[in-house]
């Protein structure tokens, strides 16, 4: 219990015990405890897919999920928070503001008491989402090349930035008490938590943020690659069969889905894949043009926008339809999920139809282990006492 007010240790404890005997509580029997528990996903990348119930929605929505370091772990938290702090604004960057993807776009990292640290790169637009992954992807094969090349100074100067920043005095008791109460609710209790990331701070190098890149969630590299894409189709996007993912490339199905929302008219994949083949052989203006005579746009002449919003999708689905990326060589799973009735598609990833099925084939992390062993202490905060007490 945490008690939280202007109170003496015993008028804490004394509190405690009272509330206690008024709710006439008793401790739930070992068997009847069930602890939560993290699903320690296995090397590989997944997609789940879900269809929007409402029929008048028309945003898709997407999150990339990485699994990378041990979220009890100081220095693989302060590395992720690093990394993120990198990446988050040229993310948004080139997906928002320069691609004009969709008003909700982000990445950010989350971390539980028991399991793995996560990067999170969500999109949300009217866009396919096949797309909006590809273009993630997009963004994700370039992103190395901008950790090599980032100033030294610019580094250090965001690690004090993150430094002052956790060094602030809180402002309120509530922000003082939620601070808090995280531990006591991950049950870690680790209210030293905070103070370790600030001193591993100090030793964490720019070198540290790119091995992490490179180690979890650079696909060409990555020695541990576990990543699972969060896909939400809006009722209006048509959405792709499982023959069509087993048939064919991401990259097709991206730019079928493009040119269906523009020409307002089914697309032959078939037939698509044919020009796509062909058109490797053109320049990409000459391959757009051609694009445009054969799926004439609804309503629209033969003269093409490039900086419209329709075609610039359009554009930059052909070029990753033309020139794919090299496809990092997936990890075998040790576990064929066939038998959960999930597939492979034509990239090797596997599609989860069931969530509960797949959850079942995987390894669950351990239990939280505390920190520390929770006793009654007194914590001052300015005029306002905050208590831990054991009940």
């Amino acid at each position: 219990m945490l008690v939280v007010g202007n109170f003496k240790p015993a008028e804490a404890v004394d509190a405690a015990q009272q509330v206690n005997q008024m709710l006439k509580s008793q401790p739930l029997p070992a068997h009847s405890h069930v602890p939560s528990r993290m699903v320690n996903i296995e090397p590989g990348h997944y997609i789940y897919q879900h269809m929007g119930e409402d029929p008048n929605m028309l945003n898709n929505a997407v999150v990339a999920t990485f699994y990378c370091g041990i979220a009890t772990n100081p220095t693989d938290r302060t590395t992720m928070a690093l990394l993120v702090q990198i990446a988050k604004d040229q993310f948004f960057d080139q997906l928002r503001t320069k691609e004009q993807l969709g008003y909700n776009v982000g990445a950010s990292t989350n971390s539980f008491s028991s399991g793995k640290l996560t990067l999170d790169m969500m999109v949300q637009g009217e866009s396919n989402p096949t797309y909006l992954l590809q273009r993630i992807d997009s963004f994700i094969y370039g992103f190395q090349q901008v950790l090599v090349e980032f100033d030294t100074v610019q580094f250090n100067a965001l690690v004090n930035s993150i430094a002052s920043k956790a060094n602030e005095q809180l402002t309120s008791v509530d922000a003082e008490a939620n601070r808090m109460w995280t531990p006591i609710e991950e049950a870690t209790y680790d209210f030293a938590r905070l103070a370790d990331e600030v001193e591993s701070l100090q030793r964490v190098r720019l070198d540290d943020v790119l091995d992490m890149w490179d180690r979890y969630i650079n696909p060409h590299t990555a020695v541990t690659y576990a990543r699972v894409d969060s896909q939400l189709w809006a009722a209006k996007t048509s959405y792709p069969s499982s023959t069509d993912m087993t048939t064919w490339p991401e990259s097709i199905l991206a730019l079928a889905g493009c040119l269906e929302s523009e020409t307002h008219m089914p697309v032959d994949l078939s037939d698509l894949s044919r020009f796509v083949h062909t058109a490797v052989r053109q320049t990409s203006a000459d391959a757009l043009a051609s694009l445009a005579c054969q799926y004439p746009m609804a309503n629209s002449t033969q003269m093409i926008d490039e900086t419209a919003s329709g075609w610039s999708k359009i554009k930059n689905a052909l070029n990753m339809a033309m020139h794919p990326h090299n496809q990092h060589a997936l990890q075998d799973s040790e576990t064929n999920f066939t038998h959960v009735e999930m597939y492979q598609t034509m990239e090797g990833k596997w599609v989860i139809t069931d969530v509960d099925k797949f959850k079942a084939t995987q390894a669950l992390f351990e239990m939280p282990v505390p920190v520390i062993k929770l006793t009654p202490v007194c914590r001052p905060s300015k005029n306002i006492l905050l208590y831990f007490v054991l009940v």
